[in-house]
């Protein structure tokens, strides 16, 4: 059967600009052709409005066509950092912290408990997720479930447990992969990489910084190792960094590409300019430092847009009450208040100057991600540039810029429509009429949302 989204603007991120009139067909979940609509020949099928319903044939059930009315199409949004879990997220907080050694307590979700979260990035318009680290007990199934079509979900890309060293960022949680040295533990890391991570993720980050205290690091020849070995898989590798020092050093060791921004400090002109003539992606993370101080000053924006819809009622309660005055107290919020205008700065920089910037939350929430990219435009950043962002850029920072991110024949059809023009402003992307992944339109209302009824005790959605 071939599906036509019929009186389309496609929103073109390789031209930059808006192309009204168009018809886009798709076949066996990719896009076949974007011709203009009076090309189409309807022959008698179904022709349903551009919104939420499941399209239907009629006559000619070879051929269905949706009259989209104008609106604008363009790729899914992809979120490049999140941490998928099915409780609330607990960041750096100012009191009694443990240094080396010091384990997180945390429970590995079961794949139901996690669908109100994956149905909430789809109500949101977000397609493809790059989970950045996690457990492998987790993500390992949850991947192949969601590839099989047994769970409606994003497109799940994982790197499973972080790779650091003993004592390094992320090896407070229960799964890791420890590499202290080569080749002392390359079997440890090569047992790791048959999992075929989507893109592996290193940490190398001695922290020290804000309310941090110092851990420990992988030398830069153990990172460059590690690399070489993840490259030698024919896999590709992404380095969490918070500074500049770090950064450099990771994209000297072949990262191919930066999990976070700089952070610590404002980035010199000569990194910014390497990182556009090199083509490193950068993820941008501005939300989940953002999230800290707006819950200090403001929490109610949790009972507005698409928050009211993907977080439960007691959560919300919980983040107007408790967490409003966690946040208050808690100087890593205070140390997120300063320092995430310079990661905004940085980023706008990063693509002034030509460089990757893909979009992703550091969070496990749809509506953060739409947050992220208002943080973006907040920034300085031409709506245009946001966007591509959160999909042609997200699609290089995958490695998968042969099949996503723009709206032209060969890639999948993983499409969001809008009512109004983001192009102009990115905050009209919570106004979606439709959600479609591999050409399947997504029935938003029957989605499992948290805020609106609870998940079914089956991954089959």
């Amino acid at each position: 059967m071939t599906l036509v989204l019929q009186g389309v603007t496609v929103v073109d991120l390789t031209s930059r600009r808006t192309v009204p009139g168009r018809s886009v067909h798709i076949d066996g979940g990719r896009i076949t052709r974007v011709v203009d609509q009076g090309a189409v020949s309807t022959g008698g099928p179904g022709v349903v409005e551009g919104s939420d319903d499941t399209v239907s044939g009629g006559a000619n059930q070879d051929l269905v066509v949706v009259d989209c009315g104008g609106r604008y199409l363009l790729p899914g949004l992809t979120d490049v950092h999140v941490h998928l879990r099915a409780t609330p997220h607990a960041g750096p907080h100012s009191g009694p912290r443990a240094g080396s050694g010091h384990r997180v307590e945390r429970s590995v979700p079961v794949i139901d408990d996690l669908l109100p979260v994956l149905h909430g990035y789809l109500f949101c318009g977000v397609t493809c997720l790059y989970d950045a680290g996690n457990f492998g007990t987790l993500m390992w199934p949850l991947r192949e479930e969601e590839r099989a079509g047994r769970v409606l979900s994003p497109r799940i890309h994982c790197a499973g447990p972080f790779v650091t060293c003993t004592d390094g960022h992320g090896s407070e949680l229960a799964e890791h992969v420890a590499v202290d040295a080569l080749p002392d533990d390359e079997a440890r890391l090569r047992a790791h990489l048959r999992h075929r991570p989507d893109l592996v993720k290193i940490t190398y980050d001695e922290h020290n910084w804000g309310i941090r205290p110092l851990i420990g690091i992988l030398t830069p020849e153990v990172l460059r190792g590690i690399i070489e070995i993840v490259h030698d898989e024919g896999l590709r590798a992404t380095v969490h960094v918070s500074n500049e020092l770090r950064a450099r050093e990771a994209v000297d060791a072949g990262a191919d590409a930066l999990a976070h921004p700089v952070i610590q400090s404002p980035v010199t002109e000569d990194f910014v300019v390497r990182l556009a003539s090199e083509q490193v992606p950068v993820a941008s993370t501005l939300a989940i430092g953002e999230r800290y101080v707006r819950l200090a000053d403001d929490p109610g924006f949790v009972d507005s847009g698409p928050y009211v819809h993907c977080l439960a009622v007691e959560e919300r309660q919980r983040l107007k009450t408790v967490e409003h005055e966690t946040q208050r107290a808690n100087r890593w919020a205070a140390w997120m208040r300063v320092m995430t205008p310079v990661a905004q700065e940085n980023v706008r920089r990063v693509v002034e100057a030509g460089g990757v910037v893909a979009s992703g939350s550091d969070l496990s929430l749809g509506p953060d991600l739409l947050r992220e990219l208002e943080l973006l435009q907040g920034a300085g950043i031409d709506p245009w540039d946001v966007l591509a962002c959160a999909t042609t850029g997200a699609a290089r920072f995958l490695g998968a810029e042969e099949r996503m991110g723009t709206v032209e024949p060969g890639k999948v059809a993983d499409l969001i429509l809008v009512d109004q023009d983001p192009t102009t402003d990115v905050s009209r992307l919570t106004d979606i009429s439709m959600v479609m992944k591999g050409g399947q339109v997504i029935d938003r209302s029957m989605l499992h949302l948290a805020g609106e009824r609870p998940a079914p005790r089956s991954i089959s959605a």
